[in-house]
């Protein structure tokens, strides 16, 4: 419960437009249980597409892009092991921790490492 509330704390922070537009991915051509559970759940569907628009931003800014898609693959089978809702959202709660930490690596404001300075 605690991670939704996080989680949701989130999603309203980054975006109130993604709340209208759904997951990333085209729900009638949904096919694993996971993609249906997002699909029928309306802050999932939001937090596929807060997750999906900064991975595009990442993904575009690093130098590193191989190992950005690398990492997002090995994330996707996490989130498809899922079988309730609160994992899927712990799931995406995580990458998106993870995305938001190379945005800011990638921008300059903090160190790999996470601390701030040179």
């Amino acid at each position: 419960m605690k991670t939704r509330i996080v989680f949701a704390t989130l999603l309203v922070a980054s975006s109130t437009a993604a709340f209208a537009d759904g997951p990333a991915f085209n729900c009638a051509k949904a096919s694993s249980q996971v993609e249906k559970m997002i699909c029928a759940d309306p802050t999932l569907s939001a937090a596929d597409s807060v997750n999906a628009d900064l991975y595009r931003e990442v993904l575009q800014a690093s130098d590193s892009q191989n190992q950005v898609k690398q990492q997002q693959r090995q994330w996707l089978r996490t989130r498809n092991a899922c079988q309730t809702v609160d994992c899927i959202a712990k799931a995406y709660d995580t990458r998106y921790n993870q995305l938001q930490h190379e945005r800011l690596v990638n921008s300059g404001a903090v160190n790999s490492d996470g601390s701030i300075g040179h």
